[in-house]
């Protein structure tokens, strides 16, 4: 895909060559490039004091995912690479809510190998909420 804009500084339509799924940055030495996102995007369920299972959907990254349980409604999820730097990652979570059972979902980075998911049902930590939920993880 070639994308045109005319930069003013320099007074020329100029190109920016790229695909889908890219992102466009800002470089002094190039002008606008395209830079391509990683991204995770799959379902993730939990049942009982069982770690989390997660399905994979898509996967750009070139890591694997391992995860742990760590206590009531905290869980951990490991990368075998250094993938989840601070101020690079867009997280989104399903909020998988049933009648009566409103769950809330939290995503901390714990280090650059680590995430932790915390889940909670009705305000209180909480099992068993994660059932199914879809995910997506967008590294730039």
């Amino acid at each position: 895909m070639i994308i045109k804009y005319f930069d003013e500084f320099e007074g020329q339509w100029l190109d920016i060559t790229g695909t889908t799924g890219t992102t466009l940055t800002y470089n002094d030495a190039s002008g606008w490039v395209g830079v391509s996102n990683k991204v995770i995007k799959g379902n993730i369920s939990q049942v009982g004091t069982n770690a989390p299972t997660i399905n994979i959907f898509e996967n750009t990254t070139g890591a694997t995912l391992t995860p742990y349980y760590s206590n009531v409604g905290e869980y951990a999820v490991q990368s075998d690479i250094s993938l989840f730097t601070s101020n690079t990652m867009f997280i989104t979570i399903g909020n998988n809510q049933v009648k009566d059972r409103p769950f809330t979902y939290i995503i901390k980075q714990s280090t650059a190998y680590e995430l932790y998911f915390f889940t909670y049902n009705n305000g209180t930590a909480a099992n068993d909420c994660l059932g199914n939920t879809s995910f997506e993880i967008k590294i730039y």
